[in-house]
């Protein structure tokens, strides 16, 4: 991570890398996660309403609509959250619609790398009910499940903020699977010696602004590029879970987000 609070940190030895730095500088939305508690059991009531925007606890669930289950297992899929978009600021570049609820389930399972598209589930609701008579509210059903595979008990609820960053790692030319990013000719001279001794040095160039992203780059730490070089479209959500540090990924074609069409998402899962 290179945002501008870092960039402004760089010593005067290695000012001529600012304005490059600065210049290549892109929008995305953070991602905070505000613990509310834990439900210990499925039979708790939530700590969220229905429709609001969060991580972990009981989906929007209209009566009468099936709660998603894996294709191949014919599981349960974890709810891992839901995002209100009118919570969402605008971004440049990235369509994401300005109303509707947008859920995420997944058929995460501790072990596993990379899954497949079967293992995870993308429900999109563009007009919601607030009257919670419209709704399913006793989710015990999942206990069985939720004992079963390990599903994350805490909720939380998640802001959203503008930021800056480089996102250099992603877009250089180390990667060229990715976007390069080249470093100029004048600054070769300098940028060793700023990149690897100077910036590798600094503890937030490895940590995410938050729990995670809307739009802009994935992070890429030692055990991500490899799982991520078959990653296709445009970085829907980045998402590292506050209980465990371990990391979602979603993909989508930036056509298929301006339609609001998310049933050909791809997703990822990394254990730090």
């Amino acid at each position: 991570m290179i945002d501008p609070n870092l960039i402004a940190k760089i010593p005067q030895e290695f000012a001529q890398v600012k304005p490059f730095l600065e210049q290549n500088l892109l929008p995305y939305i953070a991602i905070t996660c505000e613990e509310q508690g834990s439900l210990d059991s499925a039979c708790d009531p939530d700590l969220l309403l229905p429709w609001e925007t969060k991580l972990g606890g009981y989906p929007y669930l209209p009566k009468g609509m099936d709660y998603p289950k894996d294709e191949e297992t014919d599981r349960f899929l974890m709810f891992l959250g839901q995002i209100d978009c009118a919570d969402v600021p605008e971004l440049p570049g990235f369509n994401l619609p300005k109303q509707g609820l947008l859920q995420f389930y997944t058929g995460y399972i501790p072990t596993m790398g990379e899954w497949r598209s079967t293992q995870h589930y993308i429900r999109y609701f563009p007009e919601v009910s607030k009257d919670e008579g419209d709704l399913i509210t006793d989710f015990s059903f999942l206990e069985e499940e939720r004992s079963y595979n390990e599903w994350y008990y805490d909720v939380y609820r998640l802001r959203f903020s503008l930021e800056n960053d480089v996102f250099f790692d992603y877009r250089s030319s180390a990667f060229k699977v990715f976007h390069p990013l080249d470093t100029p000719e004048e600054l070769k001279s300098v940028w060793e010696e700023f990149y690897y001794d100077w910036f590798y040095e600094q503890k937030e160039h490895m940590t995410l602004k938050g729990n995670g992203k809307l739009g802009g780059y994935p992070e890429v730490h030692s055990y991500v590029p490899e799982t991520l070089e078959s990653a296709e479209g445009q970085l829907l959500l980045e998402l590292e879970h506050p209980y465990d540090g371990v990391y979602f990924y979603f993909f989508i074609d930036p056509q298929k987000l301006t339609q609001a069409d998310f049933s050909e998402v791809s997703s990822y899962v990394v254990a730090g």
